[in-house]
């Protein structure tokens, strides 16, 4: 009984590292509108309203941290219930914010994905 214990938990340990390969924990796109970006002056503000950038950049300026944000939004309901579920049909965009050495925003700016 004693040596079914370590078999069992590598088993398991097999089995999670497997469903995280077919089925990766993603974190879903930030929601940040323009407005709520007219607020946003410093770093510690941006990760604490919008949570951990997806990526963190450098530049010329400084860190550059690295949002993305859904941009098209399907209303058709097939798209997210049905077999028309899709990652190719969405489309998002990069929100870009560039940070000096002080921890201000001095620049934003918008990418396609």
């Amino acid at each position: 009984m004693r040596r079914a214990w370590p078999t069992a938990l590598f088993g398991f340990a097999l089995l999670l590292v497997g469903c995280a390969q077919v089925a990766p924990l993603t974190r879903a796109p930030a929601t940040i509108s323009e407005d709520d970006l007219d607020g946003v002056t410093t770093r510690d503000e941006a990760v604490r309203r919008f949570g951990e950038p997806a990526e963190i950049r450098s530049s010329d300026i400084g860190p550059v941290l690295v949002y993305r944000r859904t941009a098209v939004v399907d209303i058709n309901p097939n798209h997210f219930y049905g077999v028309d579920y899709d990652e190719r049909y969405r489309q998002y965009e990069l929100l870009l914010l560039y940070v000096d050495a002080e921890g201000k925003i001095v620049r934003r700016s918008v990418e396609r994905e």
